[in-house]
């Protein structure tokens, strides 16, 4: 298992593929996957067709970003690519379009896709060797969708899924995914792997109960609005939950988002706005008379030390890191002046790793906001 990864901070879409380009060492027929993560200012379209030209014979996948991840550190209107080399993994990928709408249509496709490489939908253990990566189109609600319909297709509930959804740097307008050279705004790509490899995949909250519940009386799921909360104002009863003015109330969303709690994991659901009305828009969908947590933060440097040493306690030998960190996260961040010491984490535990700031994060069943996923693959 052998991980390069490219960086170009050219703003021309052509110039910064050949960048790109030659920045890699090995021949292009030696890359089995071929991953890119771009800002909005390249023209999508054209740098996915591009990026396929030079690897014609590889998998290769994208998804435009609100920020890119390197060794570098957190960039800005960048384009970083990441290839890996390897013998002992089998992949296929599918894209589906109209996946806020009509995705089970492309179940036959996902099928093929994971049946070609030995993926038994039936049996347990799938999970042992096995797992999709997956982007998703950021601003069309589809997460839940894409991921319920994966999860019905393959049956062991422990099968892995890690992925993200693609950004467009907080202009709320657009958003791209892309499976070689091709390019939908309202879908996803879904790249499975069958792997001889050890891999882990790994999700860290930087938050904790505060112990405060709210019950969710009334949802309007398609849009993700919280209408009542405790039978009352959402924007009310969350402002009295922490002891805030409404007013205050606003300026707090970022810091104190609400958990949903499944089993013995936590998942972080955050709060897009308010509406006039006091009504509460949500990043995740909610559902009705479901009670949520109030969460608050907690030192973010202690955790990434924490998670890394977990998964290198694990995995010894990293050969391919992928990271998705929610934009939220990385605003907070850059709020707190703490990207550079979290980078600096990341470089001292991961050998190689990027990826990039997402609008939603997925990980096996749940779409969450505000959290951190990592995929590392032994070498």
């Amino acid at each position: 298992m052998n991980q390069e990864i490219a960086f170009s901070s050219r703003t021309n879409t052509e110039d910064a593929v050949l960048d790109i380009f030659n920045q890699l060492r090995s021949p292009a027929e030696n890359y089995k996957v071929v991953i890119f993560f771009a800002s909005s200012i390249y023209d999508f379209d054209l740098l996915s067709k591009k990026i396929k030209e030079h690897f014609p014979s590889s998998h290769v996948i994208g998804t435009s970003t609100s920020g890119e991840i390197s060794p570098k550190g957190f960039s800005k209107n960048t384009l970083v690519v990441t290839t890996m080399s390897d013998s002992m993994t089998r992949i296929s990928g599918v894209l589906i379009d109209d996946a806020d709408k009509f995705p089970v249509i492309y179940k036959k496709d996902i099928e093929d896709a994971a049946s070609s490489i030995g993926i038994r939908f039936h049996s347990k253990g799938t999970n042992k060797d096995c797992f999709a990566l997956t982007f998703i189109n950021g601003l069309c609600n589809a997460e839940e969708a894409v991921l319920a319909l994966i999860n019905s297709i393959i049956d062991d509930k422990e099968f892995n899924i890690v992925g993200g959804s693609a950004g467009d740097d907080l202009k709320f307008k657009e958003t791209y995914v892309s499976y070689n050279g091709e390019v939908v705004s309202h879908g996803a790509v879904i790249l499975f792997f069958k792997t001889s490899h050890r891999f882990i995949i790994k999700k860290e909250n930087i938050f904790v109960p505060t112990g405060k519940r709210l019950k969710i009386t009334s949802v309007v799921s398609q849009t993700r609005t919280i209408t009542s909360i405790n039978n009352q104002n959402p924007k009310r009863s969350y402002a009295t939950a922490l002891g805030l003015s409404e007013s205050e109330a606003e300026n707090s969303i970022l810091k104190y988002p609400f958990g949903r709690v499944f089993g013995t994991e936590m998942f972080i659901s955050s709060i897009s706005s308010f509406q006039q009305n006091g009504n509460m828009n949500m990043y995740s969908r909610v559902l009705p008379n479901t009670e949520v947590e109030v969460l608050e933060p907690i030192d973010p440097i202690e955790e990434a030390k924490k998670t890394a040493s977990e998964i290198r306690n694990e995995i010894k030998n990293p050969g391919f890191t992928l990271i998705v960190n929610c934009i939220l996260r990385t605003i907070g961040f850059e709020k707190d002046n703490m990207l550079n010491p979290i980078s600096r984490v990341w470089n001292q535990y991961y050998p190689n790793y990027c990826g990039f700031s997402s609008y939603g994060e997925q990980i096996n069943r749940l779409n969450s906001n505000q959290t951190f996923v990592v995929l590392v693959i032994e070498a």
